[in-house]
């Protein structure tokens, strides 16, 4: 369905002075239809043609939201920040959306201000969204003070297939930041409404009517002796003595809205959508307004990983997860993630846990959050790759997806099959990625994913930044058979019995014909037929070799 950006628009020829913010929805609900058409699909095809005919002259930039990961409030992604246009890695970008979470727009305009830089001047934010927030915040006052800090700064939002109800919530966005709302309920609408948005954003927005001044500003600091922070980047939620709640917002009240009493409060506050909350006190003077302000009592961490001998370039992707430390031992459950490097997590002061994941490796390493303060960890997650293949004998052709390889760190573990690292199934020009160091594999035959007969560990060592990429020798041969029955009663199962300790090394219960690996020796077969046991002469396996066995019991 490509009807959408014609090539003749240039935001240059409408004189776009400042930095234009995509802010794209990527929440569940963008899998909804239009027409058969799934909404993400119609708004990555709007996109891509526009970013396409983008003037170069202006910068631009791109945010996503509810993409990556299922009910995380905190799952916005500053794919590019505003500047030159890459036109083919921001269109990669836009087709590789995947709709996932939820919808955090306040906390996304948040950040997005604080990308473009809402005080240097004229300069738009541009939302597209199918729905409401769902992340318990008021993305409505939040604009209204982008507009209060910087007139220049505006929220343009265009709310596609929406409701009634969502269109008069989401216009609030724009009206309160001095930004223009249009709604679209199709794939032309949608083209029509970035026309007339883009229009919008090249000319300076008429500021709204004047705003009255807020009636109570509420404050919160990170410890003792911090600076008060600004009160539009902490949510409250304000409660009576029978736990009602009063107010459930930004820390900007108005005339119009709630009014809170002189008196003491229990609160909620929550540094922007983060995991740092305290539960305090809130006092109200006889004037109306806050004294003191609440301590948060936290800081941020921010963590960087390299994965190459450049220091200076961040391992991507990554993740990393905080666990908080009590009494020494770290909590199972997950408190807070982070899937970027050199991004600040706000989190109560204590010691963490902090686990970072670049593809299949892992380094763990524990920090200390102080109040007030930022905390800083570098994760060397420099890997090196294992592409194994493995043969029966010396110049013998690679078994490729017969084998399958299980990494572990000591040749212990790989003979007791314990701590295993990786495993990788019936891998075949698969590199598996793994952190620089000795290690040992136990490579299994499961010939035609049948019968598993044959397994030996080896000793590798892997490199940063290389490729390792042995020849197992796994000195084993083939045996084939075919057992029949010579009643016609069938085959209940076969075992295979090494002739120099009588015991049994596999066996086979689908039929009378199977092809495994064996280690060189002496075997016989044992077959059950009709309640029966039946004990075959025996034959020789040899190294890189096929044996032919075929054989009919009574």
């Amino acid at each position: 369905m490509i009807l959408l950006f014609g090539t003749s628009f240039s935001l240059a020829q409408n004189n776009v002075d400042g930095r234009v913010l995509f802010v794209l929805d990527g929440s569940n609900s963008m899998w909804g239809q239009i027409d058969g058409t799934a909404k993400i699909t119609i708004a990555k095809e709007v996109m891509s043609d526009l970013i396409t005919d983008w003037d170069e002259a202006v910068p631009v930039g791109l945010m996503v939201y509810g993409h990556r990961r299922k009910d995380d409030c905190r799952d916005i992604e500053l794919v590019a920040r505003p500047g030159a246009v890459d036109r083919d890695v921001l269109i990669d970008e836009i087709q590789s959306i995947t709709p996932r979470g939820k919808t955090p727009i306040t906390q996304s305009l948040i950040n997005g201000a604080l990308a473009i830089d809402s005080g240097s001047g004229k300069s738009s934010i541009v939302l597209v969204s199918d729905g409401l927030e769902t992340c318990d915040a008021d993305p409505c006052a939040a604009a209204f003070s982008f507009n209060v800090l910087n007139p220049g700064f505006d929220v343009h939002v265009i709310g596609f297939d929406v409701s009634e109800e969502e269109s008069k919530a989401l216009q609030c966005i724009a009206d309160r930041s001095g930004g223009r709302f249009f709604a679209a309920g199709n794939a032309d609408e949608l083209k029509s409404a970035l026309d007339e948005t883009l229009a919008a954003a090249a000319v300076p927005a008429t500021p709204p009517p004047a705003e009255p001044e807020p009636s109570l500003r509420l404050y919160a600091k990170f410890c003792d002796t911090c600076e008060k922070i600004d009160p539009p980047k902490v949510h409250w939620t304000i409660q009576d003595a029978e736990s009602s709640t009063l107010y459930d917002g930004l820390g900007l009240l108005y005339p119009d809205g709630p009014q809170i009493a002189p008196g003491t409060y229990r609160v909620s506050a929550r540094y922007q959508s983060s995991n740092l909350v305290r539960e305090a006190e809130l006092v109200i003077g006889q004037d109306g307004q806050q004294i003191g302000a609440v301590n948060l009592e936290g800081g941020s961490a921010v963590m960087f990983a390299y994965a190459s001998d450049d220091e200076t370039i961040a391992a991507e992707p990554i993740q990393y997860e905080f666990f908080p430390i009590s009494d020494g031992v770290a909590a199972n459950t997950l408190f807070a993630s982070q899937a970027s490097s050199n991004a600040a997590v706000w989190l109560p002061a204590g010691r963490y846990k902090v686990v970072a994941t670049h593809d299949r490796v892992k380094e763990s390493a524990e920090i200390e959050i102080f109040a007030g303060q930022e905390t800083r960890h570098r994760f060397d997650m420099r890997v090196g790759y294992f592409q194994p293949s493995a043969v029966l004998a010396d110049g013998g052709d690679p078994l490729g997806g017969n084998v399958d390889y299980e990494v572990y760190g000591s040749q212990a573990d790989a003979e007791a099959r314990a701590n295993r690292i990786v495993f990788s199934l019936g891998a075949q020009n698969r590199e598996l990625p793994l952190r620089a160091g000795d290690y040992f594999v136990r490579a299994i035959v499961t010939y035609q994913r049948k019968t598993q007969s044959v397994s030996r560990v080896f000793p590798f060592s892997i490199r940063g930044n290389q490729t390792t990429s042995p020849i197992l020798n796994l000195q084993a041969g083939l045996l084939s058979h075919t057992v029949s029955s010579q009643s016609g009663k069938g085959i209940s199962n076969i075992d295979y019995v090494r002739m120099s300790d009588d015991r049994r090394i596999a066996y086979y219960n689908r039929g009378g014909t199977n092809t495994l690996a064996l280690e060189p020796g002496q075997y016989r077969l044992r077959v059950l037929s009709a309640g029966e046991t039946y004990n075959t002469d025996p034959f020789e396996v040899d190294a890189g070799k096929t044996t032919t066995v075929d054989v009919a019991v009574p």
